[in-house]
Parts: C-alpha cells; sequence; structure tokens
C-alpha cells in the first residue's frame, strides 16, 4: 500500500513542513524537491521555513487536507524532527 508521511521539522529557531512522497502521488502547492529519493524509493518534498510553529502547522494541517480530499493514504506525524538534509 502507498502512502505520503507528513511531519514538522526544525532548525531550532525555525519551522517547515516535510512530506514522503510515493512515486505518482500529487504534491500540494509550496513544496519543493529536496531529495530525489530515500530507502523506501519515496521522494522528500519540503515547504520554506516558517518563524513560527503557528505557520507550520496550519501548512501541515492543509497538507494533510489536501491528501484526505483526493482519497490518497497518509500518515500524519504530530512531532517535530531535526531538519533533514538534501
Amino acid at each position: 500500500m502507498e502512502y505520503c508521511e507528513l511531519w514538522l521539522e526544525t532548525d531550532n529557531s525555525e519551522f517547515r513542513v516535510a512530506l514522503l512522497v510515493p512515486d505518482g502521488f500529487e504534491i500540494p502547492e509550496g513544496f519543493g524537491l529536496l531529495r530525489a529519493s530515500d530507502p523506501s524509493g519515496k521522494m522528500l518534498y519540503v515547504s520554506k521555513w516558517y518563524h513560527g510553529i503557528l505557520k507550520a502547522k496550519d501548512h501541515i494541517n492543509e497538507a494533510a487536507r489536501f491528501y484526505s480530499d483526493r482519497s490518497e493514504k497518509f500518515l500524519f506525524f504530530r512531532e517535530i524532527r531535526p531538519a533533514s538534509s538534501a
């Protein structure tokens, strides 16, 4: 079963949304490709950096709504991870 993963990341002063997306899934607006493939074969997309967690939280909620509206499967992690690198 293919699914997308969503979580927040921080660099200790700003926050962004990260999406781990399988091939063939649409990408919501406001995300750019950070890494072409991880060990699972999924692509890593990230949003811009936000100065506050509330705007990042709003953006992750919008991304979850995007996938829900398309009946796509996704995992929504309610955690903040260290920033991914390219």
